[in-house]
């Protein structure tokens, strides 16, 4: 016969829970405990209220909701018997377009009488807002996402710091008129916004980050943001006119310009020379090519870029005037830190000027025997011109420590006969970017070869 297994009594530590000493959590009074829960997080109250059995009514005394999820506006926010509770984020996404817009009104009013400060809305089919959803004056976050505004609501809110708007349909005297209500904006982000009658412009002294991708039908983009410190900048192809103010303050900046169907009227070279202060700058898509229209009577540009330490550019190397101005964007950079060179609409070597045309400028770049010690090489051939100036900066860039480069699969062999000009201790082959992508890393003090 098997034997029973002895079961084994538990030990009770002196002075401490289970009954064998004083809880003194459980003997404090409700409000001393309410206090404390006051300061705790909605989520780790309600875990507390797992203790015990007396904690288990807390959660229905707390005097605060961090966060609310309603789906059906004629539901009651939750809330004490005896008095309402805070709520800081209210977050409505009904799941079916049948609601009723008055209900979401008074919804909202509820929701302004517990302080609110949060508001996330997302609507099915871009339904109508509420008119009363901006005169909450104790909004500071509102995120709205495939929603309509109506033509015109006022608009209140003297805290409101960010503002997000993503597949809204919002006309631009609305706009105008929020950024005018919202003196302490300082986020601001449309995404594929429409309602716009062909143009964008935005105007705010307040506004410190800026995130704008245009929608299909907008034709003409203005910022004029003297106070920004980051900008994302998305066109499409329909958009004709892009207009950048300066910017004196700004720190990081990505700008993609798509390929227009027409003549685009692209005026940013104010927008860069004000920006001396830039510690990253990103441009792609079209942007090179129309800075170095705007750039193509300079021999060298006005501005010293000291603090730019990333640099990151999409250029054509069969275009002469792109590669003229990305020597000029490399002897403004003294101390780059990051290079990422992405290759587009590369041509026949035919087509491709002579690297040894540049050769003295790159070779003058101080940037290269100083500072530089990321290298990134997307969309790599071996043709001429691209290969002389690889082999150049592996070669040339002495605190060089980390490169990338990446490369369709049949030139594997032909991109390691030029990485060995410099020979790398580690080496990583992945597929990343959807083609081959080889990493490498140098020693600090690297012997070139």
């Amino acid at each position: 016969m098997a034997r029973t297994p002895r079961k084994r009594r538990r030990r009770r530590r002196p002075g401490g829970g289970g009954g064998g000493g004083h809880d003194y959590l459980s003997g404090l009074p409700d409000d001393v405990i309410l206090a404390i829960l006051s300061r705790l997080t909605t989520r780790q109250a309600v875990t507390l209220s797992a203790l015990s059995r007396r904690f288990r009514v807390l959660p229905s005394q707390f005097g605060r909701v961090d966060s609310a999820l309603v789906a059906d506006p004629a539901l009651p926010l939750p809330s004490l018997p005896a008095r309402p509770s805070f709520i800081r984020r209210l977050s409505f996404a009904p799941q079916t377009r049948r609601f009723s817009s008055s209900a979401f009104g008074r919804l909202l009013d509820a929701a302004a009488d517990r302080g609110l400060s949060e508001l996330a809305v997302r609507l099915p089919r871009s339904s109508f807002l509420p008119q009363n959803l901006l005169s909450i004056r104790s909004l500071t976050v509102v995120s709205l996402d495939s929603c309509a505004l109506p033509r015109w609501c006022p608009a209140a809110c003297p805290g409101l710091r960010t503002l997000k708007l993503h597949h809204v349909a919002i006309p631009q005297r609305m706009i105008s008129v929020i950024l005018k209500a919202a003196p302490v904006l300082e986020t601001l982000e449309m995404v594929y916004c429409m309602g716009f009658a062909g143009s964008c412009s935005m105007e705010s002294s307040t506004v410190r980050n800026l995130l704008f991708k245009s929608a299909l039908e907008q034709r003409e983009v203005t910022v004029k943001m003297a106070g920004l410190r980051t900008i994302t900048l998305y066109t499409r192809p329909k958009v004709q006119s892009v207009r950048l103010d300066p910017a004196p303050e700004i720190r990081k900046a990505y700008l993609h310009i798509a390929r227009p169907r027409v003549k685009l009227q692209f005026r940013i070279r104010p927008f860069l020379d004000a920006g001396t202060g830039l510690t990253c700058l990103t441009l792609r898509g079209m942007a090179i090519k129309l800075l170095s229209s705007e750039y193509k009577d300079t021999p060298n540009l006005a501005v010293q870029f000291e603090d730019l330490r990333i640099l990151s550019v999409s250029l054509d190397f069969s275009n002469e005037r792109e590669l003229i101005f990305l020597l000029k964007l490399l002897e403004s950079c003294p101390n780059l830190q990051q290079l990422t060179l992405s290759a587009v609409d590369a041509k026949d070597d035919t087509a491709l000027p002579n690297f040894a045309d540049h050769e003295e400028r790159f070779s003058k770049l101080s940037c290269l025997t100083k500072s530089l010690e990321q290298l990134k090489f997307l969309g790599f051939r071996p043709q001429r011109y691209q290969k002389e100036l690889f082999i150049f900066l592996l070669t040339q860039a002495t605190n060089l420590k980390k490169m990338a480069v990446e490369f369709p699969k049949d030139q594997e062999a032909a991109v390691r006969r030029i990485l060995s000009v410099r020979k790398a201790p580690t080496q990583k082959k992945t597929t990343k970017y959807k083609q081959y992508y080889l990493e490498l890393e140098y020693p600090v003090e690297p012997n070139c070869s």
